[in-house]
């Protein structure tokens, strides 16, 4: 029998909340923050969009695993998502692309910078801000499940080191080193080069990394479900004290920094206590959190212009009482169309149970 964590469940609802406050409170006041060095101390729980890869590799297993037809349920996990996902980008097409091609004219050079634009939008930033983490999604799993089909699980743990350590090298804790051999000019290729940097951390440091620890989490269940605790944690502690000293003391910050070697062992202490939370009450609202999870991750961006647009506020010269009501009216906005969701489920499937597919 397929076990329930109620844990994961909350974690999407935590996760999902979290990345709205950051993008309305979070991320702005920590640009202004005077010290910006202190970023480096935090750093090391970035463990949020790690953990959401781990997740998604560990339930994506459970049902490849579980599937009649692995093949095709792991193209009906791409499709799906990536129905969605297609769905943003037109709309992103729609408001920057097509305007600036009537704009400024179908001249190749115009063409090949809309290409561009366009490209690094579906491929490496996402048609919206929250959206980027997609991309690697999309590529990780199934290439993990090849990989795992395969019993090729060495070479993609050694495939998964690689690229977590290049990740290191371009964008992490480990720049330092890179800038030191290659000076400033790391790249020098101009956008493209911070392109190949984006594409590097955010496919292999945070996707195909993580997404192949939680199959493999998912793969011996048992075994890590026993894991002892202890040296993971002293692990944990010892390398973010460590790694955070050196960071202070070697490096200014920037945002050029978005990665580090100890969020691996706390992103696993974050998963760990996901897999040993217990509640009975989440199961019974799983539907409704699940639901409301997704519709305030996916949807929280378009309530937040739309509130902009109907305030005539800024969102870079708001007041705290502004914060407050902004983060009220969108989170109601969300619930309200969780409610008219599940509302529109029960009708069309009265018989059954609308439950949404866990990412």
């Amino acid at each position: 029998m397929r076990r329930y964590y109620p844990g994961i469940t909350l974690f999407k609802l935590a996760g999902c909340l979290l990345v709205l406050f950051s993008h309305v409170l979070l991320i702005r006041y920590a640009d202004a923050a005077a010290n910006q060095q202190l970023r480096f101390v935090a750093l090391p729980f970035s463990v949020i969009v790690p953990c959401f890869y781990m997740v998604a590799g560990f339930l994506a297993y459970k049902g490849w695993l579980k599937a009649a037809s692995p093949i095709r349920y792991v193209s009906r996990y791409v499709v799906r998502i990536g129905l969605l996902y297609a769905a943003f980008c037109a709309m992103f097409a729609a408001e920057h692309i097509l305007p600036a091609l009537m704009g400024g004219g179908l001249s190749t050079a115009n063409l090949i910078l809309q290409a561009k634009i366009m490209l690094a939008a579906v491929f490496l930033n996402g048609p919206s801000v929250q959206l980027w983490f997609i991309p690697p999604l999309l590529f990780s799993v199934p290439a993990a499940c090849w990989l795992m089909e395969r019993r090729r699980i060495r070479l993609a743990i050694l495939l998964a080191s690689a690229g977590f350590a290049a990740a290191l090298l371009a964008a992490g804790s480990l720049r330092p080193l890179l800038l030191a051999i290659a000076g400033e000019q790391v790249w020098p290729y101009g956008s493209l080069g911070a392109y190949g940097e984006l594409l590097i951390y955010r496919y292999f440091g945070f996707g195909f990394f993580f997404v192949l620890a939680g199959m493999l989490a998912a793969k011996y269940e048992e075994t890590f479900y026993r894991m002892r605790l202890l040296p993971l944690l002293a692990a944990a502690i010892v390398l973010t004290a460590a790694e955070s000293m050196l960071l202070l003391g070697l490096a200014d910050y920037s945002h050029e920094y978005r990665l580090t070697l100890s969020v691996i062992p706390n992103t696993l202490l974050l998963f760990y206590g996901l897999l040993h939370a217990k509640s009975r009450s989440v199961q019974a609202w799983h539907p409704w959190i699940n639901l409301f999870s997704i519709v305030t991750f996916v949807g929280h961006i378009l309530f937040m212009r739309l509130n902009l647009l109907v305030t005539g506020w800024d969102l870079g010269h708001m007041n705290g009482l502004q914060d407050a009501i902004f983060v009220l009216l969108a989170l109601a906005e969300c619930l309200t169309v969780t409610v008219l969701l599940r509302g529109l489920g029960r009708i069309r499937q009265p018989s059954r149970s609308s439950t949404a597919e866990q990412l």
